[in-house]
């Protein structure tokens, strides 16, 4: 049976996995700590040296990359891995179909395989036209943001950009206090800065200092004490990031009538299903003044899938393979 080696390569941490031809569910994935290798094709070594597929039954290499892929040399932030596309195709093999995607791309060409238990609706409405646009947004390390296309023959394209970085808006007083708060450490305050891992602790700082208080907690700081229920600070900080992501999403809809839905991925989101369904999240989203109803029956997802980026890559392996 004919395969793919697909692997999600991010700074920290490398997850790979083997996929059948065809099927989009990751086999065999192992995690690991990038900080073990002196480079990708160690880690890669060590992966096909330990799964059940030999590399004579692997047709496609897809590997998802934080960070961008059409540069000369492709380096990673958060450890000393660096290689060439042409470095990767030659340590596979030139006769193997093989793709680099931008990470999040990746999360965008899961929407092409994704099951109904894949998906959470957060808000009314659920209904999506499969033919039209959607978003995938992504909070964790950082704020991923992309636009899908959907296409009749193909891949999906995936239109990926920088839009965790956009400016922040407010539209109260206590987000104009957050936003005045972070502006003495950062001369511009983006959407990353409050919709990320370090946006929630930013958030929870900033509601601190606005009753008195002098405290910042880690992000797994403020999910225990979430779970552990005795910090107002908390929950207040978790239903302002709610909020904010609200904001953010309307704005993306307001910018491409997404008809397709929103799907919202990334590591903080799926933990807090329970959390997100009571928040102002929707309202804020749909608080579009006279546009309200241009933006409301736009479906908003949570995407459970435990390993969104390997699906797309499984996905855009098939595709691959097909073409050749």
């Amino acid at each position: 049976m004919s395969h793919a080696l697909i692997a999600d390569l991010g700074g920290t941490n490398a997850r790979f996995a083997l996929v059948p031809i065809h099927e989009y569910t990751p086999q065999e994935v192992r995690v690991f700590a990038c900080k073990n290798y002196e480079s990708f094709f160690d880690a890669a070594a060590d992966y096909i040296e330990h799964c059940s597929v030999d590399m004579d039954n692997i047709d496609a290499i897809v590997l998802a990359i934080a960070g961008p892929v059409d540069l000369p040399i492709i380096r990673f932030s958060n450890n000393p891995w660096q290689f060439t596309r042409a470095e990767v195709q030659a340590y596979f093999g030139e006769d193997k179909a093989l793709e680099l995607l931008n990470d999040f791309d990746a999360v965008g060409h899961c929407l092409e395989v994704l099951k109904p238990e894949d998906l959470m609706v957060i808000g009314e409405h659920s209904e999506v036209d499969s033919k039209e646009a959607a978003w995938v947004v992504g909070a964790g390390t950082g704020l991923g943001v992309a636009c899908v296309v959907p296409q009749d023959v193909g891949p999906n394209i995936v239109l990926s950009g920088e839009g965790g970085h956009v400016d922040l808006a407010t539209c109260n007083e206590q987000e104009d206090d957050i936003l005045r708060f972070l502006r003495t450490r950062h001369e511009r305050v983006s959407a990353e800065r409050v919709l990320s891992g370090m946006g929630l602790e930013n958030i929870y700082e900033a509601l601190a200092s606005r009753s008195g208080i002098e405290r910042r907690l880690t992000a797994p700081q403020i999910g225990d004490a979430l779970k552990a229920g005795d910090d107002p600070i908390a929950e207040a900080a978790l239903e302002q990031f709610f909020v904010f992501l609200g904001r953010v999403i309307g704005d993306l809809v307001l910018s491409v009538e997404s008809r397709g839905g929103v799907y919202i991925a990334g590591g903080i989101v799926p933990r807090y299903i329970n959390e997100i369904q009571k928040s102002g999240f929707r309202n804020a989203m749909q608080e579009k003044g006279r546009m309200k109803e241009f933006v409301s029956p736009i479906p908003t997802f949570v995407v459970l899938s435990e390993y969104p980026g390997l699906m797309g890559c499984a996905c855009y392996a098939s595709h691959l393979v097909s073409k050749a």
